[in-house]
C-alpha cells in the first residue's frame, strides 16, 4: 500500500467499519452531512456523497482494485477464496480484464438477454405456481433464490436440478465480497469456493470432451482455441459469473417484493399497471441496493473536499450512501416507485468497462418475476419483512416470511 494520508491536509475522520455494519443508512447520512469521505484504515477511505461517487466511477485517476490487492487488503488467507478473488475479472484492469470479460460479453449482451424474456417469464410463472398456498414460507428461498439460479443454470447449460445446490454455495462464497471480510466464517467460505471450483471444473472438462451446444461448451471451446488465461482462471470466471447472475439478483428481487408489500398502494399499482414495474425495480435498487460499495484504487493523486489522496489509496465508493443523498434525490428516504429523478444510468451497476455484465439479465429476471407474482399471486401477504445488512460489497438479505391464501 502507498503512504498514509497527509494529516496536515484535512485528514478525514477515522471510522470503525464494524460500526457501519449496524445501522448503515442512518450512520451514513450522519457522516455524509459533514464529510465527503471518511477513513476506514490506512490508505483506505469511503466516499459518501453522490457527486463524488458518480464522478469517481469513471475518473481516470482511479482504476478497479486488482484481485491480489483486494485479497491483501482484507487479509484473506491463501487458498481457494484467495485464488477466486485474485483471478476474477471483476477485480482486474486493462488487457487481462478485457480477455476474461470477453469470454462472456456476447452471450450476455442486451439483445441476447432480451431475446430470453419469454423464457424468463415462463420460469417465473412456473415458480409462482409452485409456491405454497395457505401456509407461511420464506420468499427468499422459495422464489427469489430459485428464479436467478434456475435461469443462470439454463443459460450456462447446467442441470436444472443443480440450481439449488450451487445457489447455496454461491451465497456462502459471496460473503467474501464484503467491506469487512468475515474471518469467523472463512471455513464456510473456503469450503464453498473449493466445492464450486471442483463442480465448475468438472462441467467444463466434460464439455471439452463432449460439447453440449450450451454456453459453457462455447466458452470452453473458445478458450481451448485461444487460451489467453489458464484453465483454473477460466473456472474462476465462470464462478464469478454465477455469483453475479444469482446472489445479487436474489437479494434485489426479494427486497423489491418486501418493500412493495410494505407499501400496499404501490403493490396494487404495479399489479394494475405493468408499465410501472421498471420504475419499481429502479427504486428498490436505489432504496436498498444489493451492492453497497464499488472499490477503486487511485493511480494518481486526487483531492476530495480538501483531502489529498495519494496514489495507491483504496477508495470504496459508497453507492449505499450516494443513493440516499438528498443532493441527488428528492426525499431520498422515501420509497416511491413513481420517482422521476433517477439518473439515466443506475449507479448500482457500476460504470465504464466494469459495468455489470449481467445487468440486463438481472433487470429482466426481477421485472418478469414481479410481473408473474403480481398477476398470479396478487393476494400475497407479508408476515415478516426482509432486511438488508452490511454497508458495502455484496450485502446480505434476511429471510422474508410471506403467505398466499
Amino acid at each position: 500500500m502507498a503512504t498514509q494520508l497527509d494529516p496536515a491536509r484535512n485528514a478525514p475522520l477515522r471510522v470503525n467499519p464494524i460500526a457501519l455494519m449496524r445501522e448503515p443508512h442512518s450512520y451514513l447520512a450522519h457522516l455524509r452531512a459533514d464529510h465527503a469521505i471518511v477513513e476506514l484504515g490506512d490508505s483506505y477511505v469511503l466516499a459518501l456523497r453522490a457527486q463524488d461517487v458518480l464522478a469517481l466511477l469513471a475518473d481516470p485517476r482511479t482504476e478497479q482494485i486488482d484481485g491480489p490487492a483486494y485479497a491483501q487488503l482484507h487479509k484473506v488467507p491463501a487458498g481457494a477464496v484467495s485464488r477466486f478473488l485474485t483471478e476474477i475479472f471483476v477485480f482486474g484492469n486493462g488487457a487481462s480484464h478485457r480477455a476474461k470479460r470477453s469470454l462472456f460479453a456476447r452471450a450476455f449482451s442486451s439483445k441476447t438477454m432480451r431475446d430470453k424474456t419469454d423464457d424468463i417469464r415462463a420460469v417465473a410463472d412456473r415458480i409462482v405456481a409452485e409456491l405454497p398456498r395457505g401456509e407461511t414460507f420464506d420468499f427468499v428461498e422459495a422464489m427469489a433464490a430459485r428464479l436467478p439460479s434456475e435461469m443462470i443454470a439454463s443459460i450456462l447449460g447446467l442441470p436444472l436440478s443443480d440450481a439449488t445446490y450451487f445457489a447455496k454455495l454461491v451465497a456462502d462464497l459471496a460473503l467474501a465480497i464484503s467491506p469487512v471480510y468475515p474471518h469467523a466464517a472463512h471455513p464456510v467460505i473456503e469450503a464453498a469456493a473449493s466445492e464450486l471450483s471442483a463442480y465448475v471444473s468438472d462441467e467444463l472438462r466434460n464439455r471439452l470432451h463432449s460439447p453440449a451446444g450450451d454456453l459453457l461448451s462455447t466458452v470452453v471451446k473458445d478458450w481451448a482455441a485461444n487460451p489467453l488465461i489458464t484453465f483454473d482462471s477460466l473456472v474462476q470466471q465462470v464462478i464469478a459469473l454465477v455469483i453475479g447472475g444469482t446472489d445479487t439478483t436474489r437479494a434485489g428481487f426479494a427486497m423489491l417484493v418486501s418493500l412493495l408489500l410494505q407499501h400496499p398502494r404501490q403493490w396494487r399499482a404495479v399489479g394494475e399497471d405493468a408499465s410501472l414495474i421498471p420504475g419499481a425495480v429502479n427504486e428498490a435498487l436505489r432504496y436498498e441496493p444489493p451492492v453497497g460499495t464499488i472499490t477503486r484504487l487511485t493511480v494518481a493523486p486526487l483531492e476530495i473536499d480538501g483531502v489529498l489522496l495519494p496514489s495507491g489509496t483504496v477508495i470504496k465508493l459508497s453507492t449505499l450512501s450516494a443513493l440516499r443523498d438528498p443532493m441527488l434525490y428528492a426525499e431520498p428516504d422515501r420509497f416511491d416507485i413513481h420517482r422521476t429523478d433517477h439518473p439515466r444510468i443506475h449507479p448500482v451497476f457500476g460504470s465504464g468497462p466494469h459495468r455489470c455484465i449481467g445487468e440486463m439479465l438481472a433487470r429482466l429476471e426481477i421485472r418478469e418475476g414481479l410481473a408473474a407474482l403480481a398477476e398470479n399471486a396478487p393476494q400475497i401477504a407479508l408476515v415478516e419483512a426482509a432486511t438488508m445488512s452490511g454497508f458495502g460489497g455484496i450485502r446480505q438479505i434476511s429471510p422474508m416470511k410471506v403467505r398466499i391464501d
